[in-house]
């Protein structure tokens, strides 16, 4: 994340330039949003530099191709043998194991240039796909323009679409809860629990400060988010024993707090029970 932390630095400043605000209308979704919105249009593949073997081709290449070692940031934490096999990992580490082989319909938020979108869709007769920015909703399209089994949707950063309440076989996020603190987390929850079908299956991908690169990626977002959250791409202050109480509270079935697939980060696996007929929260 070198050259993209480069960016967000610069970005984030000058955001902060256009002077102190009060009472203002947008919150933690909105800037978020805003901020990725940003990156996305200024987005070009050659901008970054990528490790010996890789290449970016689509947005969100760079999260796991980017050469860091001369700047300081964190990345997955992940030997470079799984980085260079990426999307097989994901697929025999997380979705073969938790997601179902055919779904008939599934929910992606936060897809981003669509790296996981494409492993999604030979699983999925329909797949809808969520995001904030509409310019990341546009690479999407652009890459999948020929495939029928997307529904796309431009949210407002905290609303999810107005699915049928349990319609879904699952929901996933990668990528994108890392960045959300520990409320919009637990609001997004809430609305994923009614969208999943009785035994319906959530992934979600998460910061987790108890890490030794948790810890660090952090102490890097601290200094310019003390008084309050200002980077877009700053990490949530999220672990799994708080993870653990929203799952609880929600009545969902804990499958895993942390599957251990990134060093840096969490990813949890929880289920709606068969038996709950409404979530609560």
């Amino acid at each position: 994340m070198g050259r993209f932390t480069q960016w967000v630095k610069r970005y984030t400043q000058r955001f902060l330039q256009v002077g102190p605000v009060t009472h203002s209308p947008q919150g933690e979704p909105q800037m978020i949003a805003a901020g990725w919105e940003s990156y996305a249009k200024n987005w070009q593949p050659k901008q970054f530099d990528v490790l010996e073997g890789h290449q970016v081709q689509h947005l969100g290449d760079e999260w796991t191709a980017e050469d860091i070692s001369a700047n300081g940031s964190t990345t997955y934490g992940l030997e470079s043998a799984i980085v260079l096999n990426f999307d097989q990992y994901l697929q025999h580490h997380l979705l073969d194991p938790y997601l179902p082989p055919h779904a008939v319909e599934g929910l992606e938020i936060g897809p981003g240039g669509g790296r996981l979108t494409d492993l999604l869709l030979p699983r999925t007769q329909i797949l809808h796909v969520i995001d904030a920015s509409a310019t990341m909703l546009a690479h999407l399209q652009k890459r999948f323009a020929h495939d029928q089994s997307l529904r796309y949707y431009h949210t407002d950063g905290y609303t999810l679409p107005s699915l049928s309440p349990g319609s879904l076989d699952y929901a996933i996020a990668l990528d994108v809860f890392v960045h959300f603190e520990p409320r919009l987390i637990f609001w997004y929850l809430r609305q994923i629990a009614s969208l999943l079908k009785p035994g319906g299956v959530g992934i979600v991908h998460y910061a987790n400060l108890l890490t030794p690169i948790g810890w660090t990626q952090f102490s890097l977002d601290l200094e310019a988010n003390f008084q309050s959250r200002q980077g877009f791409a700053a990490f949530g202050v999220m672990c799994p024993p708080i993870m653990a109480q929203f799952l609880t509270q929600l009545n969902l079935e804990i499958v895993s707090l942390d599957l251990g697939l990134f060093p840096r980060d969490a990813v949890t696996v929880f289920r709606r029970s068969p038996a709950m007929l409404h979530p609560v929260g």
